[in-house]
């Protein structure tokens, strides 16, 4: 059983129930995170943003939920994010600049989660990953192979 971690963006999760072209990726990804027993961190803001999304959709909200725990009884934990943290977004967030736009404070406290954890941060989002590869500790769904 090996001892790994990894920061898994909201993004990916809520493609296990809306058809998007890489939904087959983000359904591997967590398969092969269970079958080599990885631990997968998120933000407690996590929940609120996958229902957030189930809510408006065609999807359950009540279903979205449950999907959750089911993955928290398995590999998923969901962490309150500390002072450090916060300030690791905090700088993350001024990696952008002011014509390209800067990163989230949401994406960036999962990003500075993964750096905290020295693991990497998993997501479908081209552009936060364009505006902070250089900070590392990103890795984005359509190379999750490279993560094994």
């Amino acid at each position: 059983m090996t001892n790994s971690k990894i920061v898994l963006d909201s993004n990916i999760f809520i493609k296990l129930f809306f058809k998007e072209e890489d939904r087959l990726q983000a359904i591997e990804l967590i398969k092969e995170l269970g079958k080599r027993n990885y631990q997968v961190l998120a933000p407690n803001l996590f929940l609120y943003e996958v229902l957030s999304v189930a809510a408006y959709s065609e999807f359950p909200t009540w279903s979205a939920y449950e999907l959750i725990r089911q993955h928290q009884k398995v590999n998923l934990q969901l962490v309150d994010i500390d002072e450090k943290t916060i300030r690791d977004a905090i700088g993350i967030t001024e990696q952008g600049h002011r014509n390209s736009g800067y990163p989230s404070f949401y994406d960036s406290a999962y990003h500075a989660l993964a750096i905290g954890n020295t693991c990497q941060f998993v997501t479908a989002d081209k552009r936060h990953e364009a505006k902070t590869k250089q900070v590392g500790y990103i890795t984005l769904l359509k190379d999750w192979e490279a993560l094994f």
